[in-house]
């Protein structure tokens, strides 16, 4: 699949919203020019590494910084954890405000304050971030593993399924709370898993029969193998109208059953528009905002950048800042009533639970290290296996030493805490 470009005409209709926002694009400053001239510009992504989003981060990353006078470097920040929510609030609370922090977050945790109001972990003003634009819009899909034997609605109705997600409040957990609701499923969730890298792999074990959440733009970059060997089956989409490649699938809008299904739907899909948002804290000089804009809107037409994102199958459909702001004011704008319809939904625990991990260890001597400690490969039961490292998530110590990822190296005797090949290690402590 190549990148393309697709309408928007849901995001068009917020314009109207925040006209006068004074978001446009405009030329560089001499300020502005002279400030990036030798920084370096973090890019905070909030998913683990080898996700969707921290795709997205890095091909950004390698690209925008050439059109940015004074062409400043870029260094991607992996910051997982609480579905993009720990990296939100540092953006927010704790990033330079000077125009060198950016974030890369799902998309869901930015309405949290509309959807879980003091719940969420987000208790801040979201529109008053810095917004400089997304690189695509979703369509979210609900998949189940080819052997599981679930292949329509009707099975999930008749059947039900079990599907994994990372959090409560992730679109993995509210999709299928959605389907259950107005079409009548019986879909159960597991949460708990650390990133939905995890989820695949316990969908592909058989620890559960699919994942419902799934962008499908994040299929064709990652999993075309899936499509090609038809690994997997796609049973609903969920976005405010079909993705083009797969007509067939039925659409989530297309099982309402009247105008207030239609309108909490609208509210749950919307955010899919702004599928990869970039933004920055608030208060970033307007100067140096306006050089982020351009410079990201530059990126999106760049033949290198198109030629990169296409040999990677990352589909490219870009919204500028002021779409994102415009989408974000209509968002938080909805009609009271379908606020509290949505609220429900998500409060309900009705067919939820929380995984138990299984954590257990394996003495071995670590034979590769590869991406700077991010993945480590050594033998359990005469077999080689392999281990991600998070940033934040994996505890590391080296003669009883807490170090960096980085740290780890070939050739080092190990116990390595985890549950099982390509999960996420818990502990790794080295001699």
């Amino acid at each position: 699949m190549t990148a393309y470009l697709r309408s928007r005409r849901f995001a068009g209709l917020a314009l109207a919203a925040v006209a006068g926002l004074g978001l446009g694009v405009l030329s560089a400053p001499a300020a502005a020019v002279d400030f990036y001239k030798g920084k370096r510009i973090s890019i905070y992504i909030g998913s683990a590494p080898g996700t969707g989003y921290d795709q997205y981060g890095r091909l950004l990353g390698r690209n925008i910084g050439r059109h940015i006078p004074g062409q400043p470097s870029f260094l991607p920040r992996n910051m997982p954890g609480a579905s993009g929510r720990r990296a939100l609030n540092y953006i927010y609370a704790k990033a330079k405000r000077d125009g060198t922090a950016l974030g890369h977050v799902i998309r869901g945790a930015l309405f949290d304050p509309l959807m879980y109001p003091g719940k969420g972990g987000i208790d801040f003003d979201v529109t008053k971030l810095t917004w400089i634009g997304s690189a695509n819009n979703e369509v979210t899909t609900c998949v189940t593993w080819h052997a599981t034997g679930l292949k329509t609605l009707d099975d999930f109705r008749t059947k039900g399924a079990l599907v994994g997600a990372t959090g409560p409040n992730s679109t993995g957990t509210t999709f299928p709370k959605l389907l259950n609701q107005i079409a009548g499923t019986k879909i159960s969730v597991v949460t708990g898993y650390p990133s939905s890298s995890q989820v695949h792999l316990a969908m592909e074990r058989g620890e559960v029969q699919g994942r419902c959440g799934l962008g499908y733009d994040s299929i064709v970059a990652r999993m075309q193998n899936w499509l090609k060997e038809k690994k997997i089956n796609i049973v609903v989409q969920f976005g405010m109208r079909k993705h083009k490649a797969i007509p067939n699938v039925p659409a989530a809008m297309d099982l309402a059953r009247n105008e207030g299904d239609r309108k909490v739907m609208e509210l749950l899909f919307g955010p899919n528009l702004m599928g990869r948002p970039f933004f920055g804290p608030p208060a970033i000089p307007e100067d140096r905002a306006n050089v982020l804009r351009t410079a990201f809107s530059a990126t999106m037409k760049d033949p290198a950048f198109l030629k990169e994102a296409k040999n990677l199958d990352v589909a490219i459909d870009p919204i500028d800042g002021k779409e994102m702001a415009a989408l974000v004011n209509r968002i938080y704008g909805m009609p009271k009533k379908t606020v509290e319809d949505v609220r429900a939904i998500l409060a309900s625990s009705s067919g939820v639970s929380k995984r138990k991990a299984n954590y257990y260890d394996v003495r071995a001597k670590i034979l590769d290290v590869k991406r700077k400690g991010r993945r480590i490969t050594f033998m359990e039961k005469g077999k080689k296996v392999q281990a991600s490292v998070g940033g934040g998530g994996t505890k590391i110590t080296i003669a009883g030493k807490k170090v960096k990822r980085s740290k780890l190296k070939a050739g080092l005797e190990c116990t390595v805490t985890y549950e099982g090949h390509r999960t996420v290690a818990k502990a790794i402590a080295c001699k």
